[in-house]
């Protein structure tokens, strides 16, 4: 019992590391941008990365060890919902990932004072979504851990 709240708070904490990195970009991706946010911006998706990870490994955890058992997970249209909606943040998450690993490249041998980021509307939507979708999440996860299911 102890091991299986000691892994979902962990799963919760990595979850609101999750929105806290998303709202960061949301922050500091701008048009113009420093050297030093360009970098921040960097560090901020390599813990939004790390964390995404961390909730897949906990929640598995919970799965197949600590859980209900995958039998009760996966009988559960919320779970399926929750699940499809963190790969598809997963899979937003892959643009503004590009496009600053991009900026970063480009611009790492010789930084000029402002950095010029290509698409800042397209990632901010792509950003907006993941937080969107994510906010979703949690409301699945309940529903299914009191049992409720759409059948």
């Amino acid at each position: 019992m102890l091991g299986l709240s000691l892994n979902t708070y962990f799963h919760i904490l990595f979850i609101v590391t999750i929105f806290s990195s998303l709202f960061c970009q949301i922050v500091l991706i701008s048009e113009q941008v420093s050297w030093k946010t360009l970098r921040q911006l960097g560090f901020i998706d390599g813990i939004y990365g790390i964390s995404a990870i961390m909730v897949v490994g906990t929640g598995l955890l919970n799965w197949f060890l600590l859980g209900k058992g995958s039998s009760y997970y996966l009988a559960n249209s919320f779970f399926i919902i929750k699940i499809s909606l963190f790969t598809i943040v997963g899979l937003l998450s892959i643009y503004p990932t590009v496009m600053i690993s991009r900026a970063k490249k480009q611009n790492k041998h010789s930084p000029p004072a402002n950095i010029q980021l290509r698409n800042v509307d397209k990632m901010r939507i792509f950003v907006i979504a993941e937080l969107i979708l994510m906010a979703l999440i949690p409301l699945f996860a309940e529903l299914m851990a009191n049992g409720i299911d759409i059948k």
